[in-house]
């Protein structure tokens, strides 16, 4: 079975929505009818018998369709309902930083905008939104080790991407989009024009203590990583 989710970003936020014939697989597809509706019956709130019905419990899942997190948000309904001061797309956030915007595209677009699910899960307007979430939930990155220090690793993951964006006064988002790399080309004295070139990396290199090849790799991410951790 097939089907296409719904929910979409509020009118201030327009999206795109899928071309007729594009769909996102549903759990039914991988694991046919009655797998769908075996995962949808399951136990705990009504927003976990969608998520199994949506993605097969996985609150962190992203198969590259497009869709993101336990409920399938694409990236710009989850932008749209203020998903990213949290993360940059769903499966980076943690469940109820997820059950919360989803909470507000119900509020706004009712059960329908999960079509199948919110039916075989008996998802409400009341019961979805009587759901509690946990307000201090945090989701730990992949490259944190612990609250406000980076693991050193070389890896750009999103906690070293944010940390960077704190560090220059940017978006703190994750995203490092190109008006952060402006910011951190003028943190580092470079060019400042958003495209970071080799002289920029250099002067980025001296800074944090790498090796001033003009390469940004691994070893310079594990250097500037440390030199973040120092701050």
């Amino acid at each position: 079975m097939f089907y296409s989710p719904k929910h979409a970003a509020p009118k201030s936020a327009p999206v795109r929505r899928r071309l007729a014939g594009v769909a996102v697989t549903s759990v039914a597809a991988v694991g046919g009818a009655t797998a769908m509706a075996q995962s949808a019956s399951a136990g705990g709130t009504v927003w976990d018998r969608v998520a199994a019905c949506e993605s097969g419990g996985n609150w962190a899942i992203n198969t590259g369709n497009g869709y993101y997190g336990g409920l399938q948000f694409s990236y710009s309904t989850w932008k749209g309902f203020g998903g990213q001061r949290y993360a940059t797309t769903a499966n980076k956030a943690s469940k109820g930083q997820q059950i919360e915007i989803a909470q507000k595209v119900l509020k706004t677009q009712g059960p329908g905008a999960w079509p199948v699910c919110s039916k075989r899960a008996g998802l409400t307007r009341e019961n979805g939104a009587a759901v509690a979430t946990p307000a201090a939930e945090v989701p730990v990155s992949r490259d944190t080790v612990r609250p406000g220090l980076l693991a050193v690793d070389g890896r750009k993951g999103p906690a070293t991407r944010r940390a960077i964006e704190s560090w220059i006064g940017g978006s703190v988002n994750g995203s490092l989009s190109k008006a952060d790399t402006r910011l951190l080309e003028k943190k580092v004295g470079g060019t400042v024009n958003g495209g970071f070139n080799r002289s920029d990396v250099r002067k980025l290199q001296k800074l944090v203590g790498a090796t001033a090849d003009g390469s940004w790799g691994p070893k310079t991410t594990a250097a500037l990583q440390r030199h973040l951790n120092a701050r």
